[in-house]
């Protein structure tokens, strides 16, 4: 989906009853680790630098973070991508093989 794209995008999933789950840190953001994926689900990541903009934030269901220890609490916007298909995967794929 182009950049311009996405809200309209995200609009049109929700309205098919797909859940928009973006991975960003902020008040309200539960563990990746507690997150019960449901089938239908859209995840968003943000950009490196900025995050998920504001606008898109208030559009999503829930935001997930990855629990990390240590001070700098970042990871490579392809790592975080990984790991939250690979806990999605892990709940809805590899349970059938």
């Amino acid at each position: 989906v182009k950049p311009h794209e996405i809200r309209n995008y995200l609009l049109e999933k929700k309205s098919e009853g797909w859940d928009l789950v973006g991975a960003e840190q902020t008040a309200n953001s539960i563990s990746l680790l507690d997150m019960k994926f449901n089938k239908k689900t859209v995840i968003l990541l943000g950009n490196e630098k900025n995050g998920i903009p504001a606008d898109l934030i208030q559009l999503l269901d829930v935001c997930v973070e990855i629990p990390q220890a240590g001070v700098v609490r970042s990871l490579n916007v392809h790592v975080t991508g990984a790991i939250c298909m690979w806990q999605y995967a892990s709940q809805h794929v590899f349970k059938y093989l």
